[in-house]
């Protein structure tokens, strides 16, 4: 099977690098296009403007100077990377993408651009043993790898599969549901005077003050669900079950509004 490869730590990762290990050692050819850098939380932004780049850094390895979801639309739709892949797998990520999570997800973003263009596309992620630090990799490269061939049907350009690994897996795995995640986020802000001086030709004379304001995101904790749900992905988790959700890539409608607004409609006719 040809199988891309894709994440959004950047391709030296180790997530990727022991999802590439396994999945060769099964006798898959494995390609890698994944960003030059860092870039979590990018969620399916593409780089509209500006010149993205993409290195060939060994046999059937390449690196894009943009975003996840630029690997797969310059990578493959721009021919840079000379390969129709059977799958595109993207991860395994380090830290979950679960529940609402997967809004923010550069891991889920690529994953979602790959089906949009017809390619059968998965995601993988994985969180760290708070005590240890060390991640399940090898366990979720390996689980994937068994599962691959009866998850692949399920990929279509309407679904891709998400695949979410406990640092303490249980063995077994279970259908995940989406839930709404309660972060704990802290935004801390900094303000610095500035003034800014204005020549005296000009309309407006002598000197105007202001302050710039300096924001940081400091993540204190983890997420938890905000409305206990059993089956959500992120529940089953916590008890050590391997989470795979099927995820529609086109955003959902709200049926129950959609009714009303049909009804003020006909009103307005």
């Amino acid at each position: 099977m040809i199988i891309l490869l894709t994440n959004d730590d950047g391709y030296q990762a180790q997530g990727l690098q022991v999802l590439e290990a396994i999945l060769s050692a099964k006798g898959h050819e494995v390609w890698v296009c994944a960003p030059s850098d860092q870039q979590s939380a990018q969620s399916h932004a593409m780089t509209l403007k500006g010149k993205v780049k993409i290195h060939r850094y060994g046999l059937r390895h390449y690196h894009c100077s943009g975003t996840p979801s630029d690997c797969i639309l310059y990578g493959l739709e721009g021919g840079a990377v000379p390969v129709i892949p059977d799958v595109i797998i993207s991860g395994i990520n380090h830290g979950y993408n679960a529940s609402t999570d997967i809004l923010y997800s550069g891991t889920v973003g690529a994953a979602s651009e790959g089906a949009l263009r017809g390619y059968p596309s998965m995601a993988i992620s994985a969180r760290n043993d708070p005590t240890t630090h060390e991640y399940p990799f090898e366990l979720g490269a390996t689980f994937l790898s068994e599962h691959l061939e009866q998850f692949l049907p399920f990929c279509t350009s309407e679904v891709l599969i998400n695949i979410n690994i406990p640092p303490l897996a249980n063995g077994k795995w279970r259908v995940g549901h989406i839930g709404q995640l309660e972060y704990l986020d802290v935004v801390e802000r900094t303000i610095t005077p500035r003034n800014t001086s204005f020549d005296a030709e000009q309309t407006q004379l002598g000197l105007a003050y202001g302050d710039e304001a300096t924001f940081i995101l400091n993540t204190k904790a983890s997420p938890s669900l905000r409305k206990h749900m059993v089956e959500a992905d992120f529940a089953l988790l916590a008890e050590g079950f391997i989470s795979v959700t099927p995820l529609l890539v086109n955003p959902s409608i709200h049926e129950p509004s959609v009714t009303l607004l049909k009804q003020m409609q006909q009103g307005l006719d």
